[in-house]
């Protein structure tokens, strides 16, 4: 899962839309982790055998063998499996060898990406004492000169609503002209942060997010590029808060050395077809392969790439079973927004488009302090005005809803638009859409950790896009709990999409 939505409207967003979230019942009909008697859900046709079969038979350590090749492979690659390296060509390759040794028809899609490739990232106090900062440069960042800048160090006035930088009312009287501003990420966002500065006359800006992790560091990315004209570059909240202390007492100086360059590339989407399911229907479940470019990427999103293979495995015996042709997606450069889905979604034909029944999409399953949160397709539990997914999206919130409520686990509902993914551009052509996420850099609550257990007060996962993010960092209580779930979902809908709207009632969406 990309910065995305959490990094681009902020951290407390994100946990305002967490905390809204209607906390809703979670019955006990059956024990946990089992395949529920009947489906409860109205209209379809209550054809089960596969769901059943399937949700009983995938289990979480069906998933293990998968991520400890990929843990593997990030080790041997560097710490990283992102877009453009070794890493994730190991991973594709290995998913591909692992599908069509099952029997699935595999092939690939060749995605053209953009990206931003890293020249320096330096950032180095030089008075009243010499020490190093750790940085990253924003992606798409302006580059400072070569060799860098100097400047001193300006720290905007505190505010009460986390809009510290938003205004230059915030800087009055600061000598900004000329400096570099250290700034906690505020509820304007970056970009406007950024505008506010470079205003003001500063030569860059370093930005830092407040998290109960706070040595974490995240690189952010400038959706609008045109929008950024000084260099921008994240550093962690200790240091950010030490420069603010060094600064109330001495008059700080930094050397900045921030510069990346433009590169073009050929990645892959990765795709299982069964050879079953003729009607001319499809069901796709997806998840992104690739991590960022400063982490292993295992909870993200290797955990739910393998649940999707475990689940495929499963299924593998009974392909020529399915009434409705069961594709599985492992998407390429999602961290870099979306690229390989949104790929996908625009070179289909209009009988392509028109073929797709739903889209499942499946992010951090495995979160070690996270929440089950279900895509809530009518939005009838978000604030009035929130705008639902496409029709039939309710339908496949609903299955897994039903499911959890048989199986006795509790879970919360989730903003489709609250976590970016690759579900966005199925959504934009007017596919319905559904699935299950961990969490990204929401704050456990009191009442969330007692329903699902974990730590109130951290992070849903402190590991997110940071080097942590290894097969350790995995919750295995959570994964075996949400792999019979997805492969309850494929299996439902492999036989049974007769409560999703057709092509024909579908509208794309702008």
């Amino acid at each position: 899962m990309r910065t995305k939505t959490a990094l681009a409207t902020g951290l407390v967003t994100m946990a305002a839309a967490v905390l809204s979230a209607a906390p809703p019942s979670a019955a006990s009909a059956a024990p946990p982790h089992a395949a529920p008697a009947r489906e409860a859900s109205a209209g379809g046709s209550g054809e089960l055998w596969l769901a059943r079969m399937l949700a009983e038979s995938t289990r979480g350590g069906d998933v293990w063998r998968h991520l400890r090749a990929f843990d593997r492979i990030a080790a041997q690659n560097g710490g990283v499996r992102s877009t453009g390296t070794p890493g994730f060509e190991a991973s594709s390759r290995y998913a591909a060898e692992v599908l069509t040794a099952a029997g699935y028809r595999v092939y690939r899609q060749h995605v053209p990406y953009t990206d931003y490739r890293v020249d320096a990232e330096s950032a180095t106090v030089t008075a009243p004492a010499v020490r190093q900062v750790r940085a990253l440069v924003m992606r798409w960042s302006p580059g400072t000169p070569p060799g860098g800048l100097d400047a001193h160090l300006v720290v905007p006035r505190a505010t009460t609503d986390d809009a510290a930088g938003c205004s230059a009312a915030d800087y009055d009287g600061l000598p900004v002209a000329g400096s570099v501003v250290v700034v906690r990420r505020g509820s304007c966002g970056h970009t406007a942060q950024q505008r506010v500065a470079a205003g003001l006359g500063a030569k860059a800006m370093l930005i830092y997010l407040a998290t109960p992790s706070p040595d974490n560091i995240y690189r952010l990315h400038g959706f609008d590029r045109e929008a950024f004209t000084i260099p921008v570059a994240s550093i962690p909240q200790t240091e950010a808060e030490r420069l603010a202390r060094e600064a109330a007492r001495h008059r700080v100086r930094l050397r900045l050395d921030l510069r990346g360059h433009e590169v073009a590339g050929v990645t892959t989407n990765l795709f299982a077809e069964t050879r079953g399911g003729g009607d001319g229907r499809t069901v796709i479940a997806g998840a992104h392969l690739d991590s960022v470019s400063e982490a292993p990427g295992i909870n993200d999103n290797a955990a739910a790439a393998s649940a999707l293979m475990a689940t495929a495995l499963r299924l593998a015996p009974h392909q020529g079973k399915v009434r409705h042709r069961v594709r599985f997606a492992l998407w390429g450069a999602e961290e870099l927004i979306d690229i390989g889905s949104y790929h996908y979604v625009r070179n289909l034909t209009p009988d392509e488009r028109a073929e797709i029944a739903l889209y499942l999409n499946f992010e951090l399953i495995a979160a070690p302090n996270g929440v089950r949160f279900v895509l809530d397709g009518d939005a009838s539990e978000q604030p009035p005005g929130t705008p639902p997914g496409p029709p039939g999206s309710g339908v496949v919130e609903k299955v897994f809803k039903d499911y959890f409520d048989r199986a006795g686990l509790p879970y919360e509902s989730h903003d489709l638009r609250a976590v970016g993914s690759d579900h966005e551009p199925f959504m934009a052509a007017g596919v319905p859409v559904g699935g299950l996420n961990g969490g990204v850099l929401g704050v456990k609550t009191a009442a969330q950790a007692a329903r699902f257990g974990g730590t109130a007060g951290r992070l849903y996962d402190p590991c997110y896009h940071q080097p942590c993010d290894t097969i350790g960092n995995l919750d295995r209580r959570a994964l075996g709990e949400n792999v019979p779930a997805i492969a309850w979902a494929v299996g439902r809908f492999a036989l049974d999409v007769s409560d999703l709207p057709a092509a024909g009632a579908r509208e794309q969406r702008p």
